[in-house]
């Protein structure tokens, strides 16, 4: 039999008429015409070459080939519905994927914890491998699925890319305790640092791909004033450390600060210029949409930011 040309809503009136041995009653469980279901019942003998169904009495009793494929039908329309029903009654337990995320440490330190307990306690075989790629890299990698999710500024993005807001973070200057250039202005934890200042002191600039230039230091150059950066680092622990243990000052975003700092003896200071306040953005690949694991997991990062 050629399946294409087999209506697969015969099966249901099949198990219908099996459960009531009516076609009157199998045609009000299904919510059809009588006709319509005797219809269909016609055309189950046809494409099986069998009565199936024969009157005993006021009740139709199925002959020996019904009997014979009714297990085979339930399991065919069991199949079909859990088709249908695909991933809206996840079982976390189940998955079995390796997830590879895309970012820098701002989002190792403020997600990775309570990401990982809860896929600890409740997805206890999916993995997840974390990498920090550059913006047109990451791109590639989404696109080509050797990253599943990837952390970014809301940019302008293809058409491909689907998105979620995660947070809203802006940036501000970090320097330890006890600078000598701030102590000696009298600049204490908090407050801002004069742009002469500020233009004055030593620099140390987060950049994975070592660019040393933001928009910060664009609206300085458009004052016609510049920072002094003396370094570019890969990642924001790594400005922390450098400004921990020397009087080097760097910018981290604050969330950052509000996680880090009360530990590392540093303190914050706000910009001196007018910059504006970045979201974060959660990016993956469209078909990834419905996939249930991915979904899955898009959740769990989504409540790790709910609270920031």
């Amino acid at each position: 039999m050629n399946i294409h040309a087999f209506d697969l809503n015969l099966l249901k009136v099949f198990a219908a008429l099996f459960a009531e041995g009516s076609v009157t009653k199998a045609a009000e469980r299904l919510g059809v015409s009588q006709p319509a279901a005797s219809t269909s019942l016609r055309k189950l003998r046809d494409a099986l070459g069998d009565p199936l169904f024969v009157r005993a009495g006021h009740k139709l009793t199925p002959t020996a080939v019904a009997l014979e494929l009714r297990p085979e039908v339930e399991k065919a329309l069991t199949a079909i519905s859990g088709l249908l029903d695909y991933g809206t009654d996840l079982d976390p337990a189940r998955l079995t994927e390796r997830f590879w995320l895309s970012g820098s440490d701002f989002f190792s330190e403020l997600m990775m914890p309570r990401l990982l307990e809860t896929i600890r306690l409740s997805a206890p075989n999916l993995q997840i491998v974390m990498v920090d790629r550059v913006f047109g890299t990451t791109l590639d990698a989404l696109e080509n699925g050797t990253v599943d999710i990837a952390f970014w500024p809301d940019l302008d993005m293809p058409k491909w890319v689907n998105r979620q807001h995660l947070v809203t973070t802006r940036f501000e200057f970090i320097a330890r305790s006890g600078n000598k250039r701030l102590t000696s202005a009298g600049i204490g934890d908090g407050e801002p640092i004069p742009l002469d200042l500020t233009c004055d002191l030593s620099h140390v600039h987060f950049s994975p791909d070592g660019r040393t230039l933001d928009d910060m230091d664009l609206i300085l150059t458009k004052m016609g004033r510049k920072r002094n950066i003396i370094a570019t680092l890969p990642t924001f622990s790594a400005v922390l450390a450098t400004v921990k243990g020397s009087d080097v000052i760097g910018t981290m975003p604050s969330h950052l600060i509000d996680r880090l700092g009360p530990h590392h003896g540093i303190t914050r200071h706000p910009l001196p210029v007018d910059r504006a306040d970045i979201p974060l953005m959660m990016l993956w690949n469209r078909r990834s949409d419905n996939a249930p694991g991915h979904r899955w997991l898009r959740g769990q990062i989504a409540e790790c930011f709910a609270g920031l």
